[in-house]
């Protein structure tokens, strides 16, 4: 819980953002075409589709993404990263990785890192193993 809320001062403080805000830019960054159907967006950033619709609007207004319909299915709505929402992630990326690095890594001993990394997994892959998925090769996975 502590984590969350300094990483949360750190992104306002440094661009502005809520760490929600940075999770669902940085998800739509790593996305092919920076772009994502809002329901997989919602799951991806662990917010509630109506949260999700809130910090979109925001966003949307400050124009670093922008909201479409899929031209494939009208009924669902795409969410893509605009070039000034993509120069933030950029921006605001190393800070924030520097930031995880010292409050938590930089903490721990080499084994404990992975440890840690192996515990994190076991725990998310029955709750989100969509996103477990995503995570770089790492040898015993």
């Amino acid at each position: 819980m502590w984590l969350p809320a300094e990483l949360d001062a750190y992104l306002e403080a440094s661009a502005s953002l809520s760490h929600a805000e940075f999770g669902v830019l940085r998800c739509l960054s790593l996305s092919e075409d920076r772009e994502v159907h809002m329901s997989r967006l919602a799951a991806t950033a662990n917010v509630t589709p109506s949260h999700l619709s809130r910090i979109v609007g925001r966003l949307e207004k400050q124009g670093l993404l922008t909201r479409s319909a899929d031209p494939g299915d009208a009924r669902r709505t795409l969410a893509r990263l605009t070039q000034a929402g993509a120069l933030l992630v950029n921006e605001v990326e190393p800070g924030y990785a520097a930031q995880i690095r010292t409050r938590v890594f930089d903490l721990l001993e080499g084994q404990q890192v992975e440890q840690l990394e192996r515990a994190a997994e076991a725990i998310l892959t029955p709750l989100r193993g969509e996103c477990v998925d995503l995570l770089p090769p790492r040898p015993g996975r």
